[in-house]
């Protein structure tokens, strides 16, 4: 997520989680093993790359909100002279300490609709392979 709060945050990328306190959703920030709330307002999601971004993405607009994917490939749309991305992605299932799964779900959206996701290195390592063919048969189509 990018924070701006105008003064400790300007413009700064961060990882930031969501969480449940006294009952209220509060978005996170962890600083020095401290969790500091962040008013809603000063937080916007990191909108992806759709030419670039292979890591974790979770879908934060429409009916798939909530949902985690990874990029298979990118595609251009004119409308009215407009050219747009799009996005084609593939469902997956976060493995917890494992390689995450492809559901067999795919979406294409725009990156307005996305979010990068935080992926540890260990995380990046596990599921470096895991999009090959999906990527290998889009290219093929093209």
């Amino acid at each position: 997520m990018v924070v701006n709060d105008g003064e400790s945050y300007k413009n700064r990328e961060v990882a930031v989680s969501i969480a449940k306190l006294e009952g209220v959703v509060s978005i996170r920030h962890y600083v020095y093993n401290a969790s500091k709330g962040l008013v809603p307002a000063w937080v916007t999601p990191k909108i992806p790359n759709p030419t670039r971004d292979n890591g974790i993405l979770m879908v934060v607009k429409g009916n798939h909100c909530g949902k985690y994917v990874r990029r298979i490939h990118h595609r251009y749309h004119e409308d009215n002279g407009i050219k747009q991305a799009f996005v084609l992605l593939a469902v997956v299932k976060k493995g917890d300490g494992a390689a995450d799964t492809l559901t067999g779900e795919q979406l294409e959206l725009g990156p307005d609709s996305l979010c990068v996701a935080v992926e540890t290195n260990e995380e990046k390592k596990l599921n470096a392979n895991l999009m090959n063919s999906l990527r290998e048969n889009a290219r093929k189509r093209r």
